[in-house]
């Protein structure tokens, strides 16, 4: 629970505005001062220098965090594990930092002086992350960096359809969101997308006139597929930017499509070790001045962040899967290439032959009466297609679906296809693509 979100619940509209704008013009003090800026400059710079000049920085970057960690947090200090030899260094599990999170923080740091996240645990081990007001202003800079990418400079008039909690869960009547005038942000709850606020949150949208667009994939999606069925195109941002959940390629077209813009892709977490930025020019890049990212043989993201000396997570493994891919892109930036980011961990599925097999959004790509669907799989024999449908479903359409899933999960799976009003989100507001109970 939020502390205080059971007052500000009660409290009428205009007052929710105006609290959401007191806090901002907190936060903003915390966000943009002479850090971010600073680091802002920085990392434009750093987008202009060679490859050998990056993989030297973050060499020095990685020996110095070394020894910091096994001089100042209790963890490292207590295993002994060498300064100067990174290999040598274990794989760091999310539940060994959910069990003593404490041995985590420097003692160069009081707890009590610490900012504090939790991750969301939708793999079903919450976190808490303690860090700096400077890493918070780094973090903040990579972010509007990236916006950079995309064209837009800092402070773009901006609106964010993702877990911000600004509208009370019980609420139905609109409206489902609330202005942050000092970001100039218009703050949308994903927690209301429902067929009969579509069109409130449209109207907003076109109103509001925003330079940008940034939310989870899964809520860009179920207004754009509104928007497509009405041929509406009201809601005309420069560009759009996705975090927080796996980009499926169905959801990218129908984005891109229906907003005529753009589609940047971030990848980052709550425990800031790693980052994967899109350009331009539709690559993947890993940034090497945010942390190290290294990839397992399963693809899996082990990363190390540079810049939360109050908690560094050196090694960690982020339960998510990435592939990398060789060369060099037309856009001129140096850093390395990542052919895309495969989700979880969790979101393959295994099939009774003994195979794994990831990357199922491509069984709806082209179904374009599909409003959301997502996969689960209960037992090894048997997945489970849940299909939320839109006016001029027919036969068809599940055919070329479940011909799609067979193409690719072979015939010793059954498919089944239940068809269903609604998908859960979870706590945080983030929709799950798979789902896998059987292991």
């Amino acid at each position: 629970m939020i502390p205080g979100k059971g007052i500000y619940d009660s409290l009428p509209v205009w007052a929710q505005t105006l609290a959401v704008n007191l806090t901002s013009s907190v936060t903003f003090r915390r966000k943009y001062s002479r850090v971010f800026h600073e680091e802002l400059a920085r990392l434009a710079a750093n987008e202009k220098k060679s490859f050998d000049q990056l993989l030297h920085e973050q060499q020095q970057t990685i020996k110095q965090l070394l020894r910091y960690a096994v001089e100042h947090v209790p963890y490292y200090r207590e295993h002994r594990f060498s300064p100067d030899n990174l290999s040598e260094w274990p794989l760091l599990d999310k539940a060994i930092v959910a069990k003593m999170p404490e041995k985590f923080v420097s003692d160069e740091f009081s707890l009590h002086r610490l900012a504090v996240l939790q991750t969301s645990g939708t793999t079903g081990t919450p976190l808490t992350v303690r860090f700096t007001n400077e890493c918070h202003q780094t973090e903040m800079a990579f972010r509007w960096r990236h916006k950079a990418w995309g064209g837009v400079p800092f402070l773009s008039r901006s609106a964010y359809l993702s877990g911000h909690p600004v509208v009370p869960s019980a609420q139905t009547e609109p409206p489902f969101w609330r202005v942050d005038q000092i970001e100039r942000r218009l703050l949308c709850s994903s927690y209301h997308f429902t067929a009969q606020n579509l069109p409130h949150y449209a109207d907003a949208l076109a109103g509001f006139a925003p330079d940008f667009l940034h939310g989870y994939p899964s809520s860009l999606f179920i207004l754009a597929q509104h928007l497509l069925e009405r041929g509406e195109h009201s809601v005309r941002p420069r560009v759009i930017y996705t975090g927080s959940e796996t980009l499926l390629e169905f959801q990218r077209e129908a984005v891109e499509r229906a907003f005529g813009a753009k589609v940047f892709n971030w990848y980052g977490n709550t425990e800031m070790t790693g980052n994967i930025v899109e350009c331009a020019y539709g690559s993947l890049h890993y940034r090497m001045d945010y942390g190290l990212i290294e990839l397992q043989a399963d693809g899996e993201i082990v990363a190390t962040g540079f810049f939360n000396r109050a908690m560094p997570l050196i090694r960690y493994r982020t339960g998510d899967v990435a592939t990398a891919q060789a060369g060099t892109c037309e856009c001129g930036c140096a850093f390395p290439l990542i052919e895309h980011i495969a989700g979880r961990i969790e979101d393959y599925i295994r099939t009774p032959d003994g195979r794994t097999v990831g990357r199922l959004d491509h069984i709806f790509k082209g179904i374009e009466h599909v409003r959301e669907a997502q996969i689960v799989q209960r037992q090894t024999d048997e997945l489970q297609l849940r299909i939320v449908r839109v006016d001029g479903f027919s036969s068809q359409d599940e055919r070329a679906i479940l011909a799609a899933a067979r193409e690719r999960l072979g015939p010793s799976i059954r498919l089944r296809c239940d068809y269903v009003e609604a998908i859960e989100r979870t706590a945080a507001g983030k929709f799950c693509f798979v789902i896998t109970e059987e292991r």
